[in-house]
């Protein structure tokens, strides 16, 4: 007669060494975490600061674009550029961004994180614009080429002062 034995495993070791391994990973994590912390500072932005490629970026846009005006309108904080193609590029500030519209309609964001927008009128076609950030002020000088010459009175005329 031969019995059989059925011999059963025990799950119960097994349990705890689970634990004990759950434990040094999750130990080994939050120390990876805390060393990647000052890690993570260093090449943190801040990002309510306006960048220097942000500025220069706008400038070279906001001068291209009024290269090509025939005239500049301010009317109270808003700047607008009648261009040569019939078009009005409009610039003012809104929420703290400075907006650009065309011809009135939409609203593009030109920069974010502007408070104030000072706009000096030099004469029809020179203008400089001070953007105020929370932390500095920026300042963009825009003319446009297309001057319109003034007609000259017939006794300002010299005969003799014009080249041959």
């Amino acid at each position: 007669m031969n019995k059989k034995f059925v011999y059963s495993l025990s799950n119960h070791g097994f349990l705890l060494v689970e634990h004990l391994i759950g434990l040094v990973i999750t130990a080994l994590l939050t120390l990876l975490i805390l060393r990647l912390f000052p890690l993570i500072k260093t090449y943190q932005t801040d990002l309510d600061r306006v960048s220097h490629e942000e500025i220069t970026t706008l400038r070279a846009r906001l001068q291209k674009e009024a290269q090509h005006a025939l005239r500049f309108d301010i009317s109270g904080e808003k700047l607008t550029l009648y261009l040569e193609s019939g078009k009005q590029s409009t610039y003012f500030i809104s929420n703290h961004r400075l907006m650009r519209q065309v011809d009135g309609k939409g609203g593009e964001v030109a920069l974010y994180h502007c408070d104030q927008l000072d706009i000096t009128q030099h004469h029809d076609q020179s203008v400089t614009l001070t953007l105020r950030t929370k932390n500095n002020s920026y300042s963009i000088y825009l003319t446009s080429h297309r001057f319109p010459l003034q007609p000259l009175n017939e006794d300002q005329v010299d005969e003799t002062e014009v080249p041959v």
